[in-house]
């Protein structure tokens, strides 16, 4: 059987007329949680593979020169520095972007949502620190507490904006980090124990 294949060019849909579903390229939500956090993963994945994040990334390190890890002060051209999101975490981004559209009934796809996550990196609305490559891992393991001092990028603007988008679980784990700083954080930066501090 021949299928004739139409499109809709205003809501950038295809369709027959021999079958009733309709495919759009944007939704406006989730039939199951589990379609929500692998939609999240996925445009994680996609930022994080993508030509404009990798620019971010070496503005930041190579020509801004934030290239040392805010804790051991080594640099970039001696070990591993990875910039780490910080308030909020990648994942946390994307998923506020989500919630963002889902509760102002907006439509989107992946790459809507990808948009509005690059821009926040370029437009400095998030936070972010320079972070050693094994004190990254550390961190993301639960082993170290990072001073909100030590944090770039405009996060309080995230916060303002994306505050509400946040899940309840999210948020709590965001505000146990703001309250992180050099004076409450078990260990100083003339005195961190990887360098031989007490």
């Amino acid at each position: 059987m021949d299928v004739d294949i139409k499109s809709n060019v205003e809501n950038l849909e295809l369709y027959s007329d021999n079958y009733p579903f309709r495919l759009s390229l944007r939704i406006r939500n989730f039939q199951a949680e589990s379609d929500y956090k692998k939609f999240i993963k996925c445009c994680e994945a996609l930022v994080r593979r993508s030509v404009e994040y990798k620019y971010w990334v070496s503005y930041i390190k190579d020509v801004l020169q934030i290239d040392q890890c805010m804790i051991t002060h080594e640099k970039n051209s001696e070990v591993s520095v990875d910039v780490h999101h910080h308030i909020p975490s990648l994942f946390v981004l994307v998923s506020s972007v989500v919630n963002k559209c889902i509760e102002e009934d907006r439509d989107f796809c992946t790459f809507d949502i990808c948009q509005e996550v690059i821009e926040l990196h370029y437009l400095n609305k998030i936070g972010y620190v320079t972070l050693l490559g094994s004190i990254h891992e550390k961190f993301h393991n639960g082993f170290l507490n990072i001073p909100i001092e030590f944090v770039r990028g405009d996060y309080k603007h995230y916060m303002d904006n994306y505050g509400k988008f946040i899940d309840e679980g999210d948020m709590e784990r965001i505000e146990e980090k703001l309250i992180v700083c050099e004076a409450n954080c078990q260990w100083t930066a003339d005195k961190y124990p990887a360098l031989g501090g007490n």
